[in-house]
């Protein structure tokens, strides 16, 4: 602007001297030279217009120059104020130009928008002091104190708590500065935000509180001296042990407290614990009583705050008195040490085992008793005990680096066999200042660790659920609300602008105001629950809390609102969940009742069932109680179908699974599954494409289409369809936690469905109970769908029930992939072997009358039967026999020993000696969860005389002799 004035005020100055030179000069020549008025007036007029000609081209040339240069510099600085734009919106700091006198804001940079959430328009309608946090002392107040104080020229540079457009408060660094721009006084605020910085910052005050309180509540001793050696710091525990207060503390010397040594030692161990860094000893402190007692002082010395000594102490006085009648009681306490739970080694000082108790050689696997190791090196002790460490060269350096230190070692935490968790305790062991020897003890924790686990999970899950809640809180004067928390606005869903100075009873739905308005007439201030109502008009079970405060020189309620609609969800799934469980108890109890009720048939259908074979060989069709024995035959065979069934529920029936393709297998039951539902059903066939096979036993496959599809066919009052379908599922983990009863994995599907008359839940909750029927008497078992549920669950599959009243039913049964390979070699067709022989068979039964039967049994084949009712007699039979025993025809379950274990005692003395087990339900011995081990041989009762002659030939007919073991 003074550039511009100059050259304007150069123009005018020479126009003006020259317009005066020109006239001035000219009328005095032309008065000198010519007299004639015409000619001096022509003169004149020729004059003029030269004049006017060459100022108008001077005055061209001069403005033409001005403006040019009016240019450049208007250039230079639209290009200066690129420049500083530029720059003013790329600094990574927030800055705001506010007028200094009215607060407004008059220009932000970009960083300050990204900041604060606001557009560049709605910014410059905001006030400073509208970006603070709005509560002490962050409010509109001290803001104002902060510009007044940047006004007096006083740079400012200060922490504040800002609030963004979105409500939410942060951490900024601030610095104001007042500037005067264009005649106007601005103040310039520069913001970066710090957050993080506080947040750390925070974290490091509570670590070190945290650090603090440890150092305060551990029952060791603690202090720290300074470079001089005298108290800086010191704990309550050390105070307890030396009758002194801290205060009393603070300034006194280690010298004037230590009873042992002379200030000279003094001063010679400390300076040899800066030149070391640390160090172990024991010595003895005087109380402020006078007495003296034994201290253990560990001591480590750091550089920082001019060099410091950290020292932890033990107080040892109780050790030392239990050290000095160590000795005279360790002879009687050897008793006591020897059935304890916890190992215990003790090594005398000519590192010979003086005592080890029972535990710590089961513990290490020693098989000598506890006296015969007395008196053993402890050295060959440490060749043989690392083994059972999950790392033996570890273990070993360990305990060799134990005994080189020869200090007090406890509570270290060590793992045997990587499944069990001990303490191990190392005590050099040492009586009237004459070490007698050490003492190992090992603890076993491991109960007590998964204890805590489980307490540490629990306090977990507590304070999860703890920092998950967060209520809001709201004081109110007779409903009104005076002030909330953000908590109570994302309850809500109003802003917490909207809800200062709203009524309260708003926020509580029309069925609970009358309540709530009671409560706050009354003052009641115990928790009660009512429904809220949110923003959004949503009603939602509320907990409500009240307390009445003072607040600004008035009595009010504070009161905290909880959303508790998790909670009330929680509680219902948790009722469902119990219910389920006890259906789950029940269909278990009512499984092994079952299975043991199946057992003990079995044994007396045996008894019958080979009986009734036997007597109907002998007897002529044209007899007339031929008719009357089948008859007897035919109801036990029935009762063992029954018994059979049984099983399957209790999934204690004996199964060789096989990898099948369910698709084929169904397929292949198509027309036996027509004729049982009847002309008048529909079945519909949908098989799945690329059905992944699974592993089990296809006539249970049999058992379970046979039971849906008749339990289909009566849901059917006259016509209808039955659909049988397969495919392939997959259930992950998000699923299964909402879908009760679903276990994650890779799934066979076989549904079937009907569109029969349905059923109401009552009837699916028994559904799957043995003898739980709805049809009419005499029409069923109610052992169909048992049988079903039983199948499945020991192959380790699920069954899922989907029905409504009218609208059919879908049973869904998904059976575990099998991922191994099939085998598909095909079997040659085996010729049937015969039927009878002349081997002798040693045959071990502990129930009389199935002995006789199946020696009758065997007899009438033509085998040779030796018969024991206990596996001693079957043991005392073999020895005595002098020829060959060619097959052992056991019991699985019987008094003495189990069948299997019979059979291993027997191969010491006929090598060659083949095997058939039988049972009436599966045994753990032979057979995994129902599931028949390779290769052995089984017979299941009762059974019939055709059946035992082809399991006995088979038995016999076997190439290896070691298989089944």
């Amino acid at each position: 602007m003074q550039k511009r004035r100059v050259e304007t005020v150069k123009i005018v100055s020479i126009y003006t001297i020259f317009g005066v030179a020109w006239i001035y000069g000219s009328d005095t020549a032309v008065g000198w030279l010519v007299r004639d008025p015409e000619i001096i007036v022509k003169i004149a007029v020729s004059k003029g217009s030269f004049f006017i000609f060459f100022t108008a081209t001077l005055l061209y040339f001069l403005i033409s120059r001005f403006v040019q240069q009016l240019a450049v510099a208007e250039r230079g600085r639209l290009e200066s104020l690129k420049n500083y734009q530029a720059i003013f919106n790329a600094t990574n700091e927030a800055i705001l130009i506010h007028d200094a006198h009215n607060g407004s804001i008059v220009d932000v940079n970009e960083r300050m928008l990204e900041m604060f959430g606001y557009g560049r328009d709605e910014a410059l309608t905001r006030e400073i002091w509208q970006l603070s946090a709005g509560v002490s002392p962050y409010s509109q107040e001290e803001a104002v104190g902060k510009v007044r104080r940047a006004m007096l020229e006083e740079p400012q540079v200060f922490e504040w708590l800002s609030r963004k457009k979105n409500g939410e408060l942060f951490w900024s660094e601030v610095s104001l500065k007042k500037v005067v721009t264009g005649g106007c006084d601005r103040i310039v605020a520069v913001l970066r935000e710090i957050s993080e910085r506080k947040q750390a910052e925070e974290a490091v005050r509570e670590r070190e509180q945290f650090l603090q309180t440890i150092l305060q509540t551990t029952a060791d001793g603690f202090w720290v001296l300074n470079a001089e050696g005298r108290f800086v710091e010191v704990n309550n525990a050390y105070c307890n042990m030396s009758g002194y207060s801290k205060q009393e503390l603070a300034g006194l010397h280690i010298k004037d407290i230590e009873a042992d040594e002379t200030p000279n030692r003094t001063a010679e161990r400390i300076q040899r614990i800066s030149a070391r860094g640390t160090d172990f000893f024991e010595t003895h402190h005087r109380r402020k009583d006078a007495s003296v007692f034994p201290l253990e002082v560990s001591v480590s010395f750091t550089k920082e705050r001019g060099g410091q000594y950290v020292c932890f102490c033990r107080d040892l006085t109780e050790r030392k008195r239990t050290e000095e009648v160590l000795h005279a009681t360790l002879r009687r306490t050897q008793v006591i040490l020897s059935n304890m739970h916890a190992g215990i080694l003790l090594v005398n000082n000519e590192n010979q085992i003086d005592f080890v108790n029972q535990s710590f050689c089961e513990l290490f696997d020693l098989e000598e008793a506890p006296a015969n190791l007395l008196g053993m090196s402890a050295a060959a002790m440490r060749t043989i005990t690392p083994g059972v460490f999950d790392d033996p060269q570890v273990a070993l350096v360990r305990i060799q680096e134990i005994i080189a230190q020869d200090q007090v070692i406890k509570n270290e935490q060590i793992s045997i066999r990587g499944k069990r968790t001990y303490l191990r305790d190392y005590i050099p062991l040492v009586v009237e200042e004459k070490k007698y020897g050490r003492l190992w003890h090992y603890l076993d924790i491991t109960e007590r660790k998964r204890a805590e686990e489980k307490l540490k999970e629990s306090e977990e899950r507590f304070k999860a659920l703890h920092n998950a809640s967060f209520g809001g809180i709201t004081i109110h004067d007779k409903g009104l609300i005076l002030e909330c928390n953000q908590g109570l606005s994302q309850i809500t869903g109003y802003p917490v602008e909207e809800l200062i100075g709203m009524d309260g009873l708003t926020l509580i739905a029309p069925s609970s105001r009358e309540l709530v308005m009671n409560n706050i007439v009354a003052g009641y201030e115990k928790p009660y629950e009512a429904m809220g109502i949110r923003k959004n008009g949503e009603e939602y079970p509320l907990r409500l809390e009240a307390r009445m405060i003072p607040y600004q020189g008035r009595t009010v309620r504070t009161v905290e609102f909880r959303d508790i609609t998790d909670y009330k969800q929680y509680e219902a799934e948790r009722e469902r969940m119990q219910q389920q469980l006890a259906q789950a108890q029940k269909m278990e109890s009512v499984g092994r009742l079952a299975g043991g009720v199946a057992h003990d048939f079995n044994n007396m259908l045996g008894v019958i069932l080979g009986y009734s074979e036997l007597i109907l060989e002998q007897v002529e069709e044209s007899q007339p109680f031929h008719s009357a024995l089948q008859g007897i035959q035919q109801a036990a065979q029935r009762s063992a179908d029954l018994t059979r069934q049984l099983l399957a529920f209790a999934r204690k029936q004996t199964i060789a699974p096989k990898v099948i393709d369910l698709n084929k297998t169904v397929e292949s039951m198509n027309k036996m599954l027509l004729r049982l539902i009847g002309e008048d059903l529909d079945l519909a066939w949908l098989p799945g494409k690329n059905l992944w096979l699974v592993k089990m036993d296809p006539s249970q496959i049999d058992q379970m289409l046979a039971n849906l599809c008749v339990n289909a066919r009566d849901a059917i009052a006259d016509t209808g369809k039955v659909t049988i379908e397969t495919g392939n599922v997959v259930f992950d983990a998000t699923y299964c936690a909402s879908h009760t009863g679903f276990i994650p994995g890779e799934y066979v599907l076989l549904a079937v469905s009907d569109n029969g008359c349905g059923m109401d839940p009552e009837i699916i909750s028994h559904l799957f109970e043995p003898f739980f029927t709805t049809k009419e008497m005499d029409k069923g078992t109610g052992l169909g769908l048992a049988t079903v549920y039983g199948i499945v669950k020991q192959n380790n599959g699920f069954i899922n029930v989907y029905s409504e009243p009218g609208q059919g039913t879908t049973f869904k049964v998904y059976l575990p992939r099998y991922l191994a390979l099939a085998d598909h070699k095909s079997e040659a067709e085996a010729a049937s072997p015969a039927l009878s022989g002349h081997e002798t068979i040693l045959l071990v039964e502990d129930e009389p009358m199935i002995l006789d039967m199946a020696m009758a049994m065997l007899e009438r084949l033509g085998y040779t039967v030796l018969a024991g009712a206990t596996p001693g007699e079957a043991i005392r039979l073999a020895k005595e026999h002098a020829g060959k025993i060619d097959l052992l025809m056991t019991d699985v379950v019987m008094p003495e020993m189990n069948g299997r274990d019979l059979a291993k005692n027997l191969l010491s003395l006929y090598p060659e000696l083949k095997r058939l087990f039988m049972s009436g339900y599966t045994a753990n011995v032979i057979a995994h969860h129902g599931v028949l081990d390779e290769g052995v041989h089984f017979i299941q009762k009762p059974f019939t005389l055709k059946v035992l002659a082809a399991k006995v030939r088979g038995a016999l007919n076997t190439g290896s002799v070691n298989e089944g073991l």
